[in-house]
């Protein structure tokens, strides 16, 4: 791998100015100074190094807690249960890799001169990783980071992407999370972070009295098995959408109830339930209001107060395994089997 030439990374103040007729801002986190040909060929070692303070291109390591080039900890925390109607995903953390490698590193060309990029630093039983996103422009002299921040999210097939909410700049990330055995099935799940003073934020959304709603974590796709007191399995299956608008994000949702006794696995699924509803996201000054808890949180909750129990997620595909963000093959839908008693209704 080609080594890098003497840089510079500094740290500044943030400073904003105008691009065409948008306000944009234009800090300058951090910056290296770079050959045309590096800047024209960049390895995935130009990009660890401008991201993250102190990595060693040598022995492909950073410090561990890793900490980014502005100077910040790369770090996430999720809602709680004791603070949140919906707590955030609470995965357990796997070891961290011996080194970083091309697999931990994502990119996505947001014009011809602008890049998302975002180094896997840390990854996690379900799925996701997490690690520092920057938004970096390529100048005549090497790469400048706009904007920072630490991004969680899941790590296959990701795309990213920047939205403009209600006068607020928004990164979104989208990524699968795949299971283990065949056939496979991925499901897809959406971050939202709002950018602000040059940094992106990892807000909870909250309701208009500022009480917590959940994580800005959004599952496009999504199952859940639940054991009624009966023993009867209850399955709930979510498909969702995001839709991006000058004054707010609308976010459609469907869920798909079906029961089955574990009992007699011949016997196809019934379907119990079938719920939509659409609910507003808005992206105000300082923080993320959501017009109503999730569907999905309405109707667990529900079952969950009624005496079911959530029983274990199938396990996802090893990190070695399914690291890359390369285009794969289609998921698998979640469920084919066949269902009756079509039921229609609106909570």
């Amino acid at each position: 791998m080609d080594t890098l030439n003497p840089r510079i990374l500094v740290a500044a103040l943030a400073v904003y100015s105008l691009v065409g007729c948008a306000t944009v801002p234009k800090p300058r986190m951090c910056e290296a100074e770079l050959s045309q040909r590096e800047r024209s060929f960049p390895t995935p070692d130009t990009w660890f190094t401008l991201l993250l303070h102190g990595f060693d291109a040598k022995k492909g390591v950073a410090p561990r807690p890793p900490v980014d080039c502005a100077g910040a900890p790369v770090a996430w925390e999720e809602p709680s249960a004791d603070e949140c109607r919906e707590a955030g995903p609470q995965p357990l953390p796997l070891p961290p890799k011996e080194r970083l490698t091309e697999e931990d590193l994502m990119l996505e060309t947001t014009r011809a001169n602008q890049r998302l990029v975002w180094v896997i630093t840390r990854r996690f039983s379900n799925g996701e990783g997490l690690g520092p996103v920057a938004l970096v422009e390529t100048t005549p002299k090497g790469f400048v980071v706009r904007a920072m921040g630490s991004l969680r999210g899941m790590t296959q097939n990701v795309r990213m992407r920047m939205e403009h909410v209600g006068g607020t700049d928004v990164l979104v990330a989208e990524g699968d999370t795949c299971t283990q055995e065949e056939p496979q099935v991925c499901r897809r799940a959406a971050r939202i972070l709002p950018l602000r003073n040059g940094r992106f934020f990892s807000e909870a959304v909250s309701g208009e009295d500022r009480a917590c709603l959940g994580a800005a974590w959004f599952p496009l796709s999504r199952e859940q098995v639940l054991e009624l007191p009966n023993g009867w399995h209850r399955r709930f299956e979510l498909t969702s959408t995001l839709t991006f608008g000058a004054d707010a994000v609308s976010i459609q949702e469907q869920v798909t109830v079906s029961d089955s006794d574990p009992k007699q696995p011949a016997i196809p699924e019934r379907l119990f339930r079938r719920a939509q509803n659409d609910r507003k996201l808005k992206v105000e000054e300082n923080v993320l209001v959501g017009s109503a808890p999730s569907l999905w949180t309405r109707m667990v909750e529900q079952q969950l107060v009624a005496g079911a129990k959530v029983l274990p997620d199938k396990p996802t595909a090893g990190h070695d395994d399914k690291a890359t963000g390369l285009a794969k093959k289609p998921a698998t839908p979640a469920h084919q089997g066949g269902k009756a008693a079509v039921a229609q209704d609106q909570p």
